[in-house]
């Protein structure tokens, strides 16, 4: 019994250690299993159904598109610069009349204001002179009626100068009658934008009269941010929004200027707009409205998806309709209403697009338990 005794004992001390291993063992596989689970659950979030409903969260599943995207930029309504003058006189005078004022509209050629001018008159009779003896040379030698010729032409050119046309210029060498006054003409057709002068007035050559502009058509300055940059082309059309009125006006991008302000950081764009019923005016904030395409067929998400920091961007995606997971996005080009994904996420997945703030802020609660 002795020696059975002695031969058990080795035995079930042995089992007994054996037993204790393997229980070691389990643990420490459990132990790893755990840890492997809290580094998940960091990104994962479990809601009862009712919060998920009061939350207001909603998906919608990752598909490839491309998206008409509506972009809205400030802008001011601004003169035509082809189409705006400034009127200034070409003599020096006295003004005797003055046909028009300020927000006078006005034809081509239209008689605007007229001067008595002693130096107009001297310019004529400087010009009949000329012409006789111009005239008189074609018997003279080839120098002298070179001379002559020359003398002609800088007189009548002086003339032409001052804004008289080659017709009224052959009209006086023919009547050889000086005109006691200087008629100073509307360039173009428009709209006196302001009067700067009265009668009686004397002026100096050089000195403004007139502001003139045609309102018929104007420009849109519209100012584009930097990112919006690559969507905006010349020839799309637009749609410029006044406060004034409820209806827009149409128009087309002619340019996009080549400097960016360095103060508002953005680049102007020129939209040209027929003004033909007059109620657009210079100096007018506006709203330009514009459509472009997004890109070719790609991975495309709401910006209200989006979350994280601007260079580092994650999102949501509904696993089931209470569990949802944290997950790194890398993103191409965004807008303000879109955001291009390049990596990160697969066609068909449920992407939380609302709600997504109240999922970060749940699971920033779950991972401050954890850590504590």
């Amino acid at each position: 019994m002795t020696y059975i005794k002695h031969l058990v004992t080795p035995v079930i001390a042995s089992i007994l250690l054996l037993s204790s291993c393997g229980k070691q063992e389990e643990a420490s596989e459990d132990a790893h299993a755990e840890h492997m689970g809290e580094t998940t659950a960091t990104t994962i979030v479990r809601l009862e159904k009712h919060k998920v409903y009061h939350a207001g969260i909603k998906t919608e599943l990752v598909q490839n598109k491309s998206v008409a995207v509506p972009l809205s930029f400030p802008g001011k309504v601004s003169f035509d610069e082809r189409r705006l003058a400034e009127i200034t006189a070409r003599v020096s005078g006295r003004i005797e009349q003055v046909n028009v004022f300020t927000n006078d509209r006005v034809r081509g050629d239209a008689v605007l204001l007229e001067l008595f001018s002693q130096e107009y008159l001297t310019m004529q009779n400087e010009f009949f002179q000329a012409s006789e003896r111009w005239k008189r040379s074609q018997e003279l030698a080839n120098d002298e009626k070179g001379a002559a010729k020359a003398i002609y032409e800088s007189a009548k050119r002086k003339l032409i100068v001052i804004g008289l046309t080659e017709a009224e210029v052959s009209e006086l060498e023919t009547s050889r009658v000086p005109q006691t006054h200087f008629h100073i003409r509307a360039p173009f057709e428009g709209t006196i934008i302001k009067s700067k002068v009265r009668l009686g007035e004397y002026v100096q050559v050089g000195a403004e009269i007139f502001e003139l502009a045609d309102l018929s058509t104007l420009w849109v300055l519209a100012d584009l941010y930097e990112k919006d940059l690559p969507h905006v082309r010349t020839g799309m059309r637009a749609q410029v929004e006044v406060a004034a009125y409820s209806d827009s006006f149409s128009g087309t991008i002619s340019t996009i200027y080549g400097v960016l302000d360095e103060k508002t950081r953005t680049v102007k764009a020129r939209v040209q707009v027929a003004n033909k019923h007059g109620k657009l005016k210079p100096e007018m904030f506006c709203t330009v409205n514009i459509q472009t395409q997004f890109g070719r067929e790609t991975i495309k998400i709401p910006a209200s998806a989006l979350l994280g920091e601007t260079e580092k961007h994650f999102v949501f995606i509904a696993v089931n309709d209470t569990t949802f997971e944290k997950r790194d996005i890398r993103t191409g080009v965004e807008t303000r209403e879109f955001a291009e994904v390049v990596d990160g996420l697969i066609l068909g997945e449920k992407l939380v697009v609302k709600g997504g703030f109240f999922l970060k802020s749940e699971l920033g609660k779950e991972t401050f338990g954890e850590e504590h």
